[in-house]
């Protein structure tokens, strides 16, 4: 992975995102959900924001034994926060 497809910039080089956290799985354990990065071999649901773009906070989906990116999603505003 050396790209992320940004849903208003385009895509970018993968320095302009920072990546904040993973998401837990619904389905893990406590322990799972508190302790461990990664649960799942096959799928990553991962936090990440355009830090040196649009600031635009995205949710992606990917594989994380090959990098390989699923899915880029614009995370929606809050309290009517901009981005």
């Amino acid at each position: 992975m050396s790209q992320l497809h940004c849903p208003f910039c385009g895509a970018r080089e993968l320095q302009e995102f920072e990546f904040r956290k993973t998401r837990a799985n619904v389905t893990s354990s406590e322990f799972a959900r508190v302790y461990l990065r990664v649960d799942s071999l096959e799928l990553s649901v991962e936090y990440w924001q355009h830090v040196h773009g649009c600031r635009t906070w995205l949710l992606v989906e990917r594989n994380p034994s090959t990098g390989a990116v699923l899915r880029v999603a614009a995370l929606p505003a809050v309290n009517g926060a901009s981005k």
